[in-house]
C-alpha cells in the first residue's frame, strides 16, 4: 500500500447555529463563513475582540479539525475551544491558545475527534478584523495504491500570445493550482465513508479540504465523478481526481 490521504468535507457551521460577536459590515454577512467560497469575506469594520460561536444541537457532530482560509488575523491572540455547557463552566481548549505569525491559512487538527454541542473561537481585538471561510470537520483517511500511486501536476495559469512576425508573449492571470490524481484501494467500510464524503458535496459542488499524499492541507474540488472499480473480492479501486481552489 502507498500513501494515504484524509478528506474533511463536512463543516458544522453549515448545520450548527452560528452567531459572532458584533455587527457585520453590509455585504459580509456572517453567512460568508460557511458558504464554501473561501474569496467571499466577513467583515467587520470594528475595533474590538471577537467570538465565533457554533451549537450544534442535540445531535452534534465529531470534529478534529479547524481551517480559517483567508483572514488579517496577524499578530492577534486566539483560542479553539468546546463546551457542553455553552462555556458558562465547561470551558476546554481543543488546541492550545496561538499567537497567529502571519496571514496565511491557519489550520489546526485534534488527536482524537471530538463530539461536542458547543463550539467557539475566540479572537483577540483588533480593527477591521476579516476571514472568509471556518471550516470545522472531522476527517476520513483513505489509502491510495502504491502503484500506479498519486499523479501531481501544478496547473500554470498562464496565456501564449503569438505575433503577426510570430514572436511571442506570455501573460500570467494567476497563480498555478494543484490538480491530484488519487488512485484508491479500499475495503467496503472505507468505501461506505467515501461516499458519505461525496453526498456532502452535493454532486461536487461544494469545495472540501484534503490532507494530501505529501501532508499538505489544502481547498480542493472534484474535477469529475470518481469511478468504482469492482475487480477485486474484498476491496475496491476508486479513482479521485481533484484540483485547489483559489
Amino acid at each position: 500500500m502507498g500513501d494515504t490521504i484524509i478528506l474533511y468535507t463536512r463543516n458544522i457551521l453549515e448545520t450548527g447555529t452560528v452567531t459572532v460577536s458584533g455587527t457585520p459590515d453590509t455585504g459580509y454577512p456572517e453567512s460568508r463563513l460557511y458558504d464554501r467560497a473561501i474569496s467571499l469575506f466577513w467583515k467587520d469594520t470594528v475595533t474590538e475582540s471577537k467570538t465565533f460561536h457554533v451549537d450544534q444541537g442535540a445531535s452534534p457532530l465529531a470534529v478534529d479539525f479547524l481551517a480559517i482560509a483567508k483572514h488579517n488575523f496577524s499578530g492577534e491572540d486566539l483560542a479553539w475551544q468546546y463546551s457542553t455547557d455553552d462555556f458558562s463552566g465547561d470551558i476546554n481548549d481543543a488546541v492550545t491558545g496561538w499567537s497567529q505569525a502571519d496571514n496565511e491559512p491557519i489550520i489546526k487538527t485534534i488527536g482524537s475527534s471530538l463530539t461536542k454541542q458547543y463550539w467557539r473561537i475566540t479572537l483577540t481585538s483588533m480593527e477591521n478584523p476579516q476571514c472568509s471561510e471556518i471550516f470545522m470537520s472531522c476527517g476520513h483517511e483513505f489509502d491510495i495504491m502504491a502503484a500506479p500511486g498519486a499523479r501531481a501536476v501544478n496547473v500554470t495559469n498562464v496565456r501564449w500570445q503569438r505575433t503577426v512576425g510570430g514572436t511571442e508573449r506570455s501573460t500570467k492571470l494567476g497563480n498555478r493550482r494543484r490538480q491530484r490524481t488519487y488512485p484508491l484501494f479500499i475495503d467496503e467500510t472505507s468505501l461506505g465513508y467515501l461516499r458519505d464524503a461525496l453526498d456532502d458535496l452535493d454532486e461536487g459542488r461544494r469545495p472540501f479540504y484534503i490532507k494530501d499524499h505529501e501532508g499538505e492541507y489544502w481547498t480542493a474540488r472534484l474535477i469529475d465523478d470518481p469511478l468504482e472499480s469492482w475487480d477485486h473480492r474484498t476491496h475496491k479501486h476508486v479513482t479521485l481526481n481533484i484540483i485547489e481552489i483559489l
